[in-house]
């Protein structure tokens, strides 16, 4: 099997093992530990990842596309070291100014940790995939969401304990970093040694790396403002908020499954100035999204509910609505998302950066109008105005732009 098969295969096994193990979490702990236990992991879990966002600070986009070697790998190896470290100083600072109880602060740091070595790891594949051996990370993505996952699984069913079962999924991160990710590294790159002269670089890349972080940390408040308003307000439906939210969570990866292998073709299009060719491919991507999500949300409101209630073991009836006006939000998060990789593109991020804030800003006043009297039902109300906000400011940013350009 040729790498280049063998990339493409482990990558989306890998890359799909990630993206699920918080689905297949939340229906483990719903099942066996009930939904307010459900609640509380969730959250914990949810705000890891959020904060994940500024460890990861836009991942290893520019790392795998620096083919003239402008950056050292122990410079994006370092940077992850900075953000990592901003990434639980953070999530320090938002526990303090929360006073939780002694349970979730050890959980939400466990699992905060747990998403640090996933930061640090991030720039360890990108040195795989520059040296061709993409499907190095794949293998390693999966055998640390499988062994994480039965171990969590196994653990929880034996003691009940959300902690000591998320200490799995930080020990099985720990292991295969140590036994396999930095082997494998060493024997493609000599990577390690720290020198006073990679500093300066490693700020640079912050600097260029700043619009990436940004946009995928505004993509993730925008369902987590939410959720941080259940929690102030209805903390028992935490967990079922969680379950609603998942289908949101689930389609977001539809974006990443169609739109990633197109960035590098529809990329080539727009240098070489073919215009018409790339707005037709945009245009495509748009009504494959649509229709897709129009599919989602008929199935939704037609067997949504006993399906997800079997899933989960909880009784889903009461939020069939709910699960409904969520697919039609998370439909519309993927036109947005679609809108900002065009634009990104385009090199055009200063009127993202505005449109994201405007959407952030209109999620928080949206939760903060529903929520209180509504519960869940009225965050995913406010989810939804929040998206569809935003999805509208993308659409005219794409269309006056892609005007301008193509004249």
């Amino acid at each position: 099997m040729s790498n280049l098969r063998k990339d493409y295969i482990w990558n989306t096994i890998g890359t799909s093992a990630v993206s699920f193990i918080s689905l297949l979490l939340l229906i483990t702990v719903t099942r066996i530990n009930g939904i307010i236990d459900a609640g509380i992991f969730s959250f914990c879990f949810s705000f890891a990842i959020l904060f994940f966002m500024i460890g990861l600070f836009g991942g290893r986009i520019y790392q795998v596309s620096d083919v003239r070697g402008e950056y050292q790998s122990n410079s994006y190896i370092l940077l992850k070291f900075f953000t990592s470290g901003a990434m639980l100083i953070t999530a320090v600072v938002f526990i303090l100014m929360n006073s939780y109880d002694r349970d979730r602060i050890v959980l939400l740091l466990s699992l905060v940790i747990y998403k640090i070595l996933d930061a640090i790891a991030d720039p360890l594949y990108g040195v795989m995939q520059r040296q061709g051996r993409l499907y190095y990370a794949g293998i390693s993505m999966t055998l640390k969401a499988v062994v994480g996952f039965v171990a969590f699984l196994i653990v929880n069913i034996s003691t009940l304990d959300l902690i000591t079962s998320s200490f799995c999924l930080l020990g099985a991160n720990i292991v295969f970093i140590l036994a396999y990710d930095i082997p494998h590294v060493r024997r493609l790159e000599k990577i390690g040694r720290f020198s006073f002269e990679i500093i300066k670089p490693t700020f640079a890349l912050l600097k260029v790396s700043i619009y990436i972080f940004l946009f995928a940390l505004f993509a993730n408040l925008l369902i987590n403002i939410p959720r941080y308003f259940v929690d102030i307000y209805h903390s028992e439906d935490l967990g079922w908020f969680g379950i609603v939210i998942m289908l949101a969570t689930m389609l977001n990866l539809f974006v990443t499954f169609v739109i990633q292998p197109k960035l590098v073709p529809l990329s080539e299009r727009f240098a070489a100035a073919e215009y018409a060719s790339f707005n037709r491919t945009v245009t495509k991507l748009i009504l494959i999204s649509v229709c897709f999500g129009a599919v989602a949300i008929v199935v939704t409101w037609l067997i949504g509910v006993p399906v997800l209630s079997w899933i989960y073991a909880a009784d889903l009836a009461p939020y069939r609505i709910a699960l409904t006006l969520v697919v039609l939000a998370g439909t519309v998060n993927v036109v947005t998302m679609i809108y900002s990789n065009m634009l990104s593109i385009m090199r055009r991020f200063k009127i993202q950066m505005v449109n994201f804030l405007i959407g952030t800003a209109s999620v928080v006043a949206a939760s903060a109008v529903f929520i209180v009297t509504k519960s869940v039902d009225g965050a995913v109300i406010a989810f939804l105005i929040a998206n569809a906000i935003q999805a509208i400011l993308f659409f005219v940013s794409y269309q006056v732009i892609f005007r301008k350009v193509s004249r």
